[in-house]
């Protein structure tokens, strides 16, 4: 009886030390409700963070333009970002690290999914667009109308500075695979997907 105890602490300090702390803990609030709507900016594109699935909805996803944190994205909630017109790689961290590139015209608002999926020992996460057509269906409208939209808690801008090193350690070993993939498979979130 001893014996399996210590083993399986020791199993859990190992499992902790291999995946690192990217990933806060369920019990952490780190976005907020907030009801004052995003005005698009002429000079800006707005994206739409969101996550309408259930699966893995303990566990908080942080969301990244390139190394700038953006915030969390928990279950049934939508976090907006204004940012600059252009090129972008957005990159998704809990368990793991996914990527998602994006062209984005100014003046226009975009949606992007964060879509839970089974780690090894926690949800991962990716990024996946929606697309112009996606975003005529009742199906998108209702997870966009339902979505609660929200603000990061200054909990979160501590979380993602304590955290730096284990998310770009996750960067550097992901994109390398994300990297090795076929255009086809990565996920880009085109101009024209947009409203």
């Amino acid at each position: 009886m001893i014996l399996r105890t210590i083993r399986t602490a020791i199993c859990v300090v190992l499992a902790l030390s291999f995946f690192g702390c990217a990933a806060p803990a369920p019990n952490m609030k780190l976005s907020q409700p907030t009801s004052t709507a995003v005005a698009v900016n002429q000079e800006k594109a707005l994206i739409y963070f969101l996550r309408p699935q259930q699966l893995g909805f303990l566990i908080q996803a942080a969301v990244y333009d390139g190394e700038e944190f953006i915030g969390f994205v928990p279950f049934d909630q939508k976090l907006p970002y204004l940012t600059s017109p252009g090129e972008h790689r957005f990159m998704v961290v809990s368990e793991a690290a996914d990527f998602m590139d994006a062209s984005v015209l100014p003046g226009k608002t975009y949606y992007v999914q964060v879509l839970p999926r089974m780690g090894a020992w926690r949800a991962r996460f990716s990024l996946g667009p929606i697309t112009r057509e996606e975003l005529k269906t009742d199906k998108t409208k209702t997870w966009i109308e339902k979505a609660q939209l929200i603000e990061n808690k200054p909990e979160a801008y501590a979380w993602a500075k304590e955290n730096r090193p284990s998310v770009l350690q996750k960067k550097e070993e992901y994109l390398k695979k994300w990297l090795e993939k076929g255009k086809d498979q990565q996920p880009f979130l085109k101009p024209d997907d947009s409203l």
